[in-house]
């Protein structure tokens, strides 16, 4: 009888709890904590469309539209949208790729052309947008124009000639790591005298490496951070498989050490396993969140080990897609953390958070890339061909027939392993996941090992577009000669004559296309609107950007403005007027401006409110002194009448 009470009581409180979920305006989660589960790849890739849906929700959209439209678009080359783009396309999820790629192209041509960088300090500013053109077919080393017209590469800005500006170091280690991942995305080509190399920059993150085998953005901070750790690792995995050693000094303790990549990496794993709470997440800076088991996902990913198999990896029967899937709320987002956090306002428990459900879509396409034996997340080359895939998994089948101890009779075997490892292309090696296996089989029977320096098999590429994913089906295909269509030239002839900045992810990718298309000569007349449209809608945006700085400059804070500013905001509230609806809405101060007009109408009411009760009390003094006057007259005249007993002893 008791356990049926509590059973009830639980039941009841349950409710309660969705109830209250429910009318504070959140998504209850869709899994409880700690509960395990298996998942299909299609239920993966329904997941991932989940994400995507949410997303367009809350744009907005509906979701038959594309999300790279309009306002999302407008967002390129910010870090609020570029990683999305990231996931899509290395998945192969169906959108306007072209549209957003034109505007990143766009955007980078006005930034290069107005300051003539991306970015004074932020190197990571390069690498995102990077891998964002890449993931669409894009190629980074001839994307925008800088203000001499000369066409953009963001490859050397960003990472090999980034030194000739501004260290790549200056952002400390997150600009190190991301600037690797970005030389490695194509295997570029690295020049001779280019301020930082794959070493260089290996070398520099080894010394990072903190006793307990992790990594933190703070150099001299004893503990490491589990999202730096993991994403240390996704830029170091390529190298796992080489033999070179290197020889630096950890910044800590500050003693000279000599180590491979995978001595390093192998530390960090041992401290990535070690930190997994038993609900299969991690926290960072003390707070349990969906982030950091993201990049762990695509860390072990990156290095062949499957996060919902590895035994290092499961706790409590939970694995890493257990602790990721503990943050999806039924609106198919993610949320940053279980906890909220008053110090940021985006932390919170019922809402799904942008920056949460963009990793949470890039590790689950890294996982499903891992599983459908794709190339990792950051690796943006060709698929292997068949001929070297079966070089691999023929590697990779009698290393795992090795034993656990091999002994001297098996030293044939072992070196007849390594020479087929020999022949598959240095630059294919890091995929062979095995090979610390037959490495350290190797080392036990004193085999000498030959192989090639896997950072000198890197260089492959001066350039060249990123290849798209297929998780969603067939590759989109792209071409640089588009014709420009009957169709496009109808899209011309529709746009507004007011126009708006509504319009202007529409009008750069048009523009776009006719640029590059074999055919533009046939409809000239088309570029000459394009590009009139195209002007029109940048001088809207100027007066946006203006409004905006001049109610930072001469308003804020808002709550404290006076009758002092009743002109500033009269002007600025008629510039606003004069812009349309939707313009309105993109000025991010819009409300402020409203809030300042009302507190000054308010105020001024005030003032004359005020003024014409001090003259009607004015009034009502000077009426109350006439008329007490009046009455003190009359009393005076009424003492001064004679008697009426008088007045008949005068007559008589």
């Amino acid at each position: 009888m008791k356990n049926r009470r509590i059973k009830r009581w639980t039941q009841l409180l349950a409710c309660l709890l969705t109830a209250v979920i429910l009318m504070t305006g959140g998504a209850a989660p869709v899994m409880a904590q700690g509960t395990h589960k298996s998942y299909t790849g299609e239920e993966f890739l329904e997941i991932m469309e989940g994400i995507i849906d949410w997303k367009k929700s809350a744009m907005g959209y509906s979701k038959d539209e594309n999300l790279f439209q309009t306002a999302f678009a407008e967002g390129a080359g910010t870090t609020a949208a570029d990683w999305f783009p990231v996931g899509i396309g290395r998945s192969g999820y169906p959108d306007d790729y072209s549209a957003y790629l034109a505007v990143l192209g766009d955007q980078i041509t006005k930034k290069y052309t107005k300051h003539g960088t991306l970015d004074r300090s932020k190197a990571t500013e390069w690498h995102r947008i990077s891998l964002a053109v890449l993931s669409l077919g894009g190629d980074p080393t001839d994307i925008g124009t800088d203000g001499d017209g000369n066409h953009v590469n963001l490859i050397a800005d960003g990472s090999y000639y980034r030194g000739k500006t501004t260290s790549l170091g200056n952002q400390g280690i997150n600009g190190m790591i991301w600037g690797l991942i970005q030389m490695d995305s194509l295997r570029y080509v690295i020049p001779e005298d280019a301020t930082d190399t794959r070493d260089g920059i290996v070398k520099y993150l080894l010394s990072q490496q903190k006793e307990n085998g992790g990594f933190s953005l703070i150099p001299d901070a004893v503990e490491a951070d589990v999202d730096i750790t993991g994403m240390a690792v996704q830029a170091l995995a390529p190298y796992y498989n080489s033999e070179q050693t290197y020889t630096y000094t950890r910044n800590v303790t500050k003693e000279e050490e000599t180590r491979t990549v995978r001595q390093a990496v192998d530390d960090s794993l041992a401290l990535l396993s070690q930190e997994q709470s038993d609900e299969g997440d991690y926290s960072s800076w003390g707070s349990p969140n969906s982030e950091s088991v993201s990049q762990v996902i695509v860390a072990l990913c990156s290095l062949g080990i499957n996060p919902a198999e590895d035994e290092r990896f499961i706790k409590n029967g939970n694995t890493l897609v257990d602790g990721l899937m503990k943050y999806r709320l039924e609106d198919g987002g993610f949320i940053h953390s279980k906890e909220a956090d008053p110090n940021n306002p985006t932390a919170d428990p019922t809402k799904s958070n942008d920056m949460a459900s963009q990793q949470a879509f890039y590790a689950l396409t890294a996982l499903c890339r891992y599983y459908g034996g794709m190339r990792s997340l950051y690796d943006f080359r060709p698929e292997q061909s068949s001929e070297v895939k079966s070089q691999i998994a023929q590697v990779q089948k009698e290393t795992a027939e090795l034993p656990v101890e091999p002994g001297a009779g098996d030293r044939e075997k072992i070196q007849g392993i390594f020479d087929k490892y020999l022949q598959i292309p240095p630059e294919e090696r890091c995929y062979v996941y095995s090979y610390h296996k037959l490495a350290d089989a190797m080392e036990a029977q004193g085999i000498q090992n030959t192989s090639e320096s896997l950072s000198a098999a890197m260089n492959l590429n001066t350039s060249g577009s990123g290849t798209v994913g297929t998780l969603f089906g067939e590759a989109m295909e792209f071409s640089v000669n588009v014709p420009f269509s009957s169709e496009d030239a109808k899209k011309v002839t529709e746009l507004p004559d007011s126009i708006t900045t509504e319009s202007y992810t529409l009008v750069v990718s048009l523009l776009d296309k006719w640029n590059k298309s074999e055919n533009k000569d046939a409809y000239a007349e088309e570029k000459e609107i394009l590009e009139k449209k195209k002007a029109e809608i940048e001088a809207i945006q100027e007066e946006i950007d203006a409004i905006n700085q001049e109610v930072i400059d001469k308003l804020y804070p808002v709550d404290r403005i006076s009758l002092k500013e009743k002109e500033t905001v009269k002007s600025i509230v008629a510039r606003c007027k004069k812009l349309s609806e939707y313009d309105q809405k993109q000025i991010q101060q819009y409300e402020d401006i409203q809030r300042a007009e009302t507190m000054i109408r308010n105020r001024t009411t005030a003032v004359w409110l005020g003024a014409v009760l001090g003259i009607l009390a004015v009034i009502l003094i000077i009426f109350v002194v006439l008329h007490m006057k009046k009455r003190k007259r009359q009393k005076l005249a009424e003492k001064m009448m004679p008697a009426e007993d008088d007045e008949e002893d005068w007559e008589d």
